[in-house]
């Protein structure tokens, strides 16, 4: 999975800045960071980005043209606006816009509806639990823009050799398992370098685990609950890491 470049210009201390570094965190993405349009221009000419953050009233006619361009030759490249429309330069169309800051969850709804899925996204659930399992089947399978097809491990040791058989966009994983738990499996795929995006699917009550393995690394992290207070969270962090890595 490519890592996504995305250029962020925005003022030095701005709130957005912290917002966006914590919401990317988890994902592979590479943000580059921008206090004036020269010196943004000046990256897109040796840089390919697949997305901008703008703050509209820090733009210039030359960074706009280049963000144009962009988006007419790449068909994919995407352009947000952070903050309120400004009146001096209003000629660039955006893909979402945001006039403040908004929970992640909401954040992520607008994001992903403007960005570009593969038809099929594969998911490999490695849980001891066949329920859970069978309820993230029950939310994902049947939909569409993307499709996902759900593969299923009972415990660490068969995760892994399903991971060799075939690599997943995402793993969602779980932590306390026979044989071979969560930890022991997420430090394989580090230390194997797999690069393939993990969502830790814990209970709140093994708190102490998911600190365990964050010093190996960030995965992304969901507590398991309800069918509907926690899968559309799920699916929304799914999406986000298929994308962004």
């Amino acid at each position: 999975m490519p890592k996504r470049n995305l250029l962020i210009l925005e003022k030095a201390g701005s709130p957005w800045i912290d917002y966006l570094e914590e919401f990317f965190d988890d994902t592979s993405s590479q943000l580059f960071f921008f206090d004036n349009a020269h010196a943004a221009g000046q990256k897109f000419e040796n840089a390919v980005f697949d997305m901008a953050f703008l703050n509209p009233g820090m733009l210039s006619l030359p960074l706009i043209q280049k963000l144009k361009v962009a988006r007419a030759s790449t068909g994919h490249f995407r352009i947000v606006r952070l903050g309120k429309p400004s009146g001096k330069l209003s000629n660039l169309v955006y893909d979402a816009a945001f006039d403040e800051k908004i929970p992640w969850l909401d954040f992520q709804k607008q994001l992903m509806n403007c960005l570009l899925f593969p038809e099929t996204v594969q998911i490999l659930v490695v849980d001891d639990e066949i329920e859970i399992c069978n309820m993230v089947r029950d939310y994902l399978e049947g939909r569409s823009q993307p499709a996902f097809e759900i593969d299923y491990a009972e415990n660490g040791e068969l995760g892994l050799r399903a991971l060799a058989r075939k690599k997943p966009d995402v793993l969602v994983l779980d932590i306390k398992m026979p044989v071979l738990d969560g930890r022991e499996v997420y430090r394989t795929i580090q230390k194997q370098r797999l690069e393939i995006p993990v969502i830790i699917f814990f209970d709140a009550v093994f708190g102490d685990e998911i600190e365990a393995i964050r010093k190996i690394g960030k995965p992304a992290v969901v507590e398991k609950g309800s069918h509907q207070s926690r899968m559309a969270e799920l699916l929304m962090l799914i999406k986000k890491l298929v994308y962004f890595g």
